[in-house]
């Protein structure tokens, strides 16, 4: 086999590696986006219950007042009522304080029911301040392990480019310029083997006579179908046991 092929199957080696280090590097901070997303949803519901808080309190600190003043409207009939010489004016006070004894207890009652609302409302967001604090240790420690990693490929990814480098140096350039060209139509994809005819990257049969002369190793063959360079996979296995 030619040497700058063997040279150009070691960098497809080394390219199929990139890129699946390369592809994690870009999925690491996808996987943060999720958690971070979940954690945004939890605060928006923790923000909202806050605001339905508020909004009770605010109701119950005006029912507060509204039965204040009508504790004192009714002290006020009250006072009149001993006042009042006719009986039809007294029967009509009488019945006007009934009025504000009654309005005056639906204030209450009201405010039994806000203050129940309002204590159903701190359990829940008491629940979702546990979840946030929870849900920001677990994206805290997700964001240590993914610097980490990134750290590590990145600094894998700078050791696999200085493989690379020093492989590219045995292919000619016009190789290296078409094995390029290749990779970038058929998915990193460039250079495979053929077996028993066929080429294993379309797994299409090659014309016996371009099989014949991948054997002899003499010349660079493109698959007909594909484009993709060949090699003779046998040759490279009995390369391997050898060594």
């Amino acid at each position: 086999m030619l040497p700058e092929l063997i040279k150009l199957i070691d960098v497809q080696e080394i390219d199929k590696v990139i890129m699946e280090v390369t592809q994690g590097l870009e999925s690491l901070p996808e996987e943060l986006k999720a958690g971070e997303a979940a954690l945004e949803g939890v605060k928006a519901i923790h923000a909202a219950r806050l605001q339905e808080l508020a909004d009770l309190k605010a109701q119950h600190r005006d029912t507060e007042l509204e039965m204040a003043e009508m504790e004192e409207g009714i002290k006020t009939s009250r006072q009149r009522l001993m006042e009042i010489k006719s009986n039809i004016e007294y029967k009509a006070m009488l019945k006007e304080i009934a009025f504000k004894e009654d309005q005056r207890d639906q204030r209450e009652t009201r405010i039994l029911e806000l203050l129940d609302l309002m204590e159903t409302q701190k359990g829940f967001i008491a629940e979702l301040s546990q979840q946030i604090e929870e849900q920001e240790a677990t994206l805290a420690e997700q964001r240590q392990k993914v610097a980490a990693l990134v750290k590590t490929l990145q600094q894998e990814l700078t050791e696999l480019e200085e493989k690379r480098k020093k492989l590219r140096k045995g292919v000619p350039a016009a190789l290296m310029k078409r094995y390029e060209f290749i990779r970038q139509r058929r998915n990193g994809s460039a250079i495979t083997p053929v077996q028993e005819g066929v080429c294993l990257g379309c797994h299409m049969n090659i014309l016996p006579q371009q099989f014949i002369d991948l054997q002899k190793g003499v010349d660079i063959l493109q698959c007909p179908h594909c484009q993709r360079i060949l090699y003779w996979l046998e040759e490279v296995e009995e390369a391997q046991e050898a060594g």
